[in-house]
């Protein structure tokens, strides 16, 4: 499902309450904005920085529920759900499959000679780090897919 990247607090005709919100780690546009969008698609969304922020935007009431990648296929798990989740008073109350796709980016003046380095989030860089290692790129963790692809 295509998401739409003008999707803000502010843009949107519902007003912005606790009830209607969920929140996700990263920026819009990430893999879990769009399993947001995907699950809850009449909900507002709350960007945050970290998962340690998004679990506390439930906890503080501002935001009803938050969207949290446990594990992938290919990477296994995301370590810091697994010692954030027991100490945050939440609890899983649902599952979805949010199918990924990487995509490689670069600038339009950049060849396949001239790329170094991939930046994006550890769990991605781990899904595609046998493209990378045969492409003999370097690998740079960022905090999100969308934040590294802006």
């Amino acid at each position: 499902m295509p998401i739409k990247i003008t999707d803000t607090l502010q843009s949107d005709s519902k007003a912005a309450t606790a009830d209607n919100t969920i929140a996700f780690q990263g920026e819009l546009g990430a893999y879990s904005h769009m399993a947001c969008k995907a699950c809850y698609p009449d909900m507002m969304v709350l960007p945050c920085p970290s998962f340690e922020d998004a679990l506390a935007a439930v906890s503080n009431e501002k935001a009803r529920l938050a969207m949290i990648p446990i594990e992938n296929s290919t990477a296994g798990r995301v370590a810091d759900i697994h010692t954030l989740l027991p100490g945050s008073g939440l609890f899983i109350i649902g599952e979805h499959f949010e199918s990924i796709r990487h995509c490689l980016l670069a600038t339009t003046e950049a060849d396949e000679t001239s790329l170094k380095t991939v930046t994006s989030h550890v769990q991605a860089l781990g899904q595609c780090r046998k493209n990378l290692r045969a492409m003999g790129l370097a690998r740079e963790p960022f905090a999100d897919t969308a934040g590294s692809a802006r």
